[in-house]
C-alpha cells in the first residue's frame, strides 16, 4: 500500500514540475503538440487552438499547453538542425501555411519513408510553386526549413509560367526538368482539372437545388454540357447547358418556343415541373 501511495505522490510531483517547464514546438491547427520530457512523450492541445507557427509553450495541465511567446529564428534553427532533412518540390498550397510537395528523389523517399508523394510540408513561408525546399522530419510530420539555395530558380519560374498558360508537360523542353519535377507538374495539372470538375459539379447541384431538382450526372462536350437531372416529381430530363453561365442551350423534352436561352438551369426546373406528364412522355418518345 505504501508503495502505491509513493508512486501516486511521485506522479503528482512530476506533473507539478511539468507545468513549470517551457518547450519549443511547431504548431498547426487540429494537431496536438508532442514533446519528450525525461524520456516520456507528452501530448498537449495548444491554446490558442487555431495558432499556426512556432511557439514556446508551457503546460497548463496534463492535457493543455499555453503559448507563451514566439521564438526567434536562431532557436527554431537549432531545433530543426537536430532533425533529418528531406528535400521537396513544392507543388501547390494546401490549408493555411502548408504546401503539397513531391520528394526530390522519389525512389530514395520511398525506401526511407515507405510512401510516395505528394506530401504535406507544414509552416512554409515565402515559397512558390515548383520551387525546391528543405524540410525536416520529426517522425510524424514534415516541417519547412528553407528554400534550397542550390536549386535553379529559372526552371521553377518557367514551369509556373507554363502551368499558368495551361501547357501540357509534353510540350515543355526545359533543361533541368527531372522526372520528379515532371511528376510534380502532372500532379498539379490533374489536381487543377479535378478542382474544376468539383466546382462545376457544385454549381450544377446548386442551380438544380434552387428549383427543387437533383443532379443525376453530366458530361462535358466540346461546346456544351449535357446535364441529366430529375425534377421534384422524380421525372428524368436531359438538357444541353452552356458552360459559362449555365444558360439553357436546349431544354430537351419541353419546347420553350425558341426562348431556351432566356432560361438558366435553375429556372428550367420550374418549367419542367409545370409540364404535364403526358407531354413529356410524348416528346421523349
Amino acid at each position: 500500500m505504501t508503495h502505491v501511495l509513493d508512486l501516486i505522490d511521485q506522479l503528482a510531483r512530476a506533473e507539478a514540475e511539468l507545468r513549470t517547464r517551457r518547450f519549443l514546438a511547431p504548431c498547426v491547427p487540429g494537431v496536438r503538440l508532442r514533446v519528450r520530457i525525461d524520456g516520456l512523450v507528452h501530448a498537449f492541445t495548444p491554446n490558442p487552438p487555431r495558432y499556426a507557427g512556432w511557439g514556446l509553450f508551457q503546460p497548463i495541465d496534463s492535457k493543455r499547453a499555453q503559448l507563451v511567446q514566439r521564438p526567434d529564428e536562431a532557436l527554431t534553427r537549432r531545433y530543426l538542425e537536430h532533425l533529418p532533412e528531406v528535400r521537396f518540390h513544392v507543388v501547390r498550397q494546401a490549408k493555411g501555411k502548408a504546401w503539397w510537395a513531391m520528394p526530390l528523389s522519389a525512389e530514395g523517399f520511398r525506401r526511407r519513408h515507405g510512401r510516395d508523394g505528394p506530401i504535406v510540408v507544414h509552416l512554409c513561408k515565402g515559397v512558390a510553386a515548383f520551387e525546391t525546399v528543405r524540410a525536416r522530419f520529426d517522425g510524424a510530420s514534415f516541417w519547412f526549413d528553407s528554400i534550397d539555395a542550390f536549386a535553379d530558380p529559372v526552371v521553377a519560374e518557367k514551369l509556373r509560367v507554363a502551368f499558368a498558360e495551361g501547357k501540357e508537360i509534353d510540350d515543355l523542353l526545359l533543361t533541368g526538368v527531372t522526372p520528379e519535377l515532371v511528376d510534380a507538374y502532372v500532379w498539379a495539372s490533374l489536381w487543377e482539372v479535378e478542382q474544376q470538375k468539383k466546382s462545376l459539379e457544385g454549381s450544377l447541384v446548386h442551380a438544380l437545388k434552387i428549383g427543387g431538382g437533383k443532379l443525376v450526372t453530366y458530361r462535358d462536350t466540346d461546346t456544351h454540357l449535357v446535364v441529366e437531372w430529375r425534377d421534384r416529381q422524380g421525372r428524368r430530363h436531359s438538357s444541353a447547358i452552356q458552360k459559362n453561365a449555365l444558360q439553357v442551350q436546349s431544354a430537351g423534352a419541353v419546347c420553350l418556343q425558341g426562348r431556351d436561352d432566356d432560361f438558366d438551369l435553375a429556372s428550367l426546373v420550374g418549367v419542367m415541373d409545370e409540364a404535364p406528364q403526358y407531354l413529356i412522355d410524348l416528346l421523349e418518345d
